[in-house]
């Protein structure tokens, strides 16, 4: 379950960081 939340996490701050970057 832990395991879930933080790949959840990790894969939405991936997400953002990559909207991030292409805007700049």
């Amino acid at each position: 379950m832990f395991l879930y939340l933080m790949k959840i996490l990790f894969s939405k701050t991936y997400y953002l960081h990559h909207i991030y970057f292409n805007l700049n």
